[in-house]
């Protein structure tokens, strides 16, 4: 996660130590490796959180490296709670861990007790299975107006995001059929709307017949307070309540935010210097082109030069397309929902090609493994970037064997295949056109077969995605209710972009389309 700008960096000695103090469990005679503590936190999770999804909180030599060399102090509560059980600490203070926001006294201690132990650490607060963890309170200003806590939510780094932190308020919150937080309004209105870092305005509700946590955007929570004065009322729809399908959003929206935003002027200078390649038919550019990005700008670059290869050639093709699409996480396929280029390529490819008698298809391998090592969280985003395909006319088909991964990223009619490869390559992008027999044969014949064995496989846009819900492991009946009532709201005020490379109206349209589905 990222650092405080002014957090120095010191390696963390204690917790070194500790390992080193250790026996290998593998070698005798040796002291424990990172590896060999990663494995034992890994194990430390899986036993104190038994039936949790946490693919997101494993670790592996790295990241113990990262916090050794002081890169991180404060991991996931998760994270540190199987640290304290690997390594047999009594506390965080222990493996001289703390939250990179200090209070003037440099630690932790100078944290108000009482206020920890009021709110303590809070497991239930989410839902098991969402992506958004919640830490302690911030030192120094963890005090609000009216005796509520300032904390931040982790947004943890996937393959590509880089991982965030997210300013949260918690309010003490009912539920009548309106969810109402008190607040205390003392400069409430100034502090949201001039939050520089993404806030969260959450209300929460901890009653015997009803439990959980909503939230608001704070640039939008001031035009909800529905009274003025001493006792102001936050009002946040209901819809708006943290699980697996609001935290995912807000999680992939707060890492592609973050560093498209930090990105920005480096960006336009890496599309200058992308242009010699867009009058090529062949191209692949190394990561040297994209050196100085984040990955995810990298993503960004790459998918907007393939979007722009695809466009440019795709007079070549006579026929009605196929296409083969190679994210297999929700985590690549949240782009579809939130680059802003690919909803206008996807809906312009959709008009393009249009046709009464001939639909176009796009597909994905999903294999097991995959799905396994996807949080719910990501296999919702999944879902809902092929709802957004489903809803502007295009078929999807997935496969489950895992051989045909390798295949590149491919829109291709009888004869010809373009091909355009951004995720999950060497390069940034790799690009091509081919009419050679052969090649197309075996693209053809492979594609053939994926759409002809679709695990799938339905005559309507419901009955597919009902099929994938079940490949995913996830409840339909559920997850439709839910997108009715987001797809009415829209995401705005939840997770409100604020890069101009962002849009929210792909996943507002999927959520729709699942809504209104028989």
């Amino acid at each position: 996660m990222p650092r405080h700008p002014e957090t120095l960096i010191t390696p963390n000695a204690l917790l070194a130590e500790k390992r080193a103090g250790l026996p290998s469990p593998r070698r005798p005679g040796q002291r424990m490796s990172r590896t060999e503590l990663a494995d034992a936190v890994n194990i430390a999770l899986d036993q104190l959180y038994p039936g949790r999804d946490l693919a997101a909180h494993y670790v592996d030599h790295r990241w113990i490296g990262k916090l050794e060399r002081g890169e991180h102090r404060w991991p996931s509560e998760e994270r540190r709670a199987a640290l304290r059980l690997a390594l047999g600490a009594a506390s965080d203070t222990d493996l001289d861990l703390y939250s990179p926001r200090r209070s003037s006294s440099g630690r932790p201690d100078a944290v108000d007790r009482q206020q920890v132990t009021r709110f303590g650490s809070r497991p239930d607060l989410f839902p098991a299975g969402n992506l958004l963890q919640l830490g302690t309170p911030t030192p120094g200003h963890q005090l609000l107006p009216g005796g509520d806590l300032h904390r931040t939510i982790s947004a943890p780094a996937g393959q590509h995001f880089p991982g965030a932190l997210i300013d949260v308020e918690i309010y003490p919150a009912v539920d009548d059929g309106r969810v109402l937080a008190t607040i205390a309004p003392c400069a409430t209105e100034r502090r949201w709307r001039r939050s520089v870092q993404r806030r969260l305005i959450l209300g929460h509700v901890d009653t015997p017949d009803r439990a959980g946590v909503f939230a608001l955007d704070s640039r939008q929570a001031d035009r909800h307070l529905v009274e003025a004065g001493r006792d102001a009322r936050l009002l946040i729809p209901r819809a708006y309540q943290l699980d697996a399908i609001t935290t995912g959003v807000v999680w992939a929206v707060t890492n592609l935010d973050l560093s498209l935003l930090l990105d920005d002027a480096r960006l336009d200078a890496a599309q200058a210097a992308a242009s010699p390649y867009r009058d090529m038919t062949r191209s692949a550019a190394s990561r040297d082109i994209a050196d100085d990005l984040d990955s995810v700008s990298r993503l960004w670059i790459g998918s907007a030069f393939c979007a722009d290869h695809i466009r440019r050639h795709s007079h070549v093709l006579s026929d009605v397309p196929v296409y083969w699409t190679r994210e297999q996480r929700g985590e690549e396929a949240s782009t579809w929902l939130l680059f802003r280029h690919k909803l206008r390529y996807l809906r312009d490819t959709a008009e393009r090609f249009r046709s009464s008698s001939q639909p176009m298809t796009r597909m994905f391998c999903l294999p097991p493994q995959a799905v396994a090592a996807s949080s719910m969280s990501e296999r919702i985003l999944l879902l809902l970037a092929m709802a957004l395909m489903e809803s502007v006319g295009i078929h999807t088909a997935v496969t489950d064997d895992p051989e045909y991964a390798a295949l590149p990223g491919l829109v291709m009619d009888k004869r010809r295949a373009i091909m355009a490869t951004w995720i999950r390559g060497e390069d940034v992008w790799h690009v091509d056109v081919t009419d050679h027999p052969h090649t197309v044969a075996a693209y053809r014949d492979a594609l053939g077969d994926v759409l002809a064995h679709s695990v799938t496989a339905s005559d309507t846009p419901g009955g597919r995605l009902r099929h994938l819900a079940d490949h995913l492991s996830l409840d339909w009946h559920w997850l439709q209710g839910r997108c009715a009532d987001l797809g009415q709201y829209g995401f705005a005020g939840l997770a409100e972009p604020r890069s101009r490379l962002l849009s929210l109206d792909g996943v507002d349209q999927a959520c729709r389309f699942i809504g209104t589905l028989p």
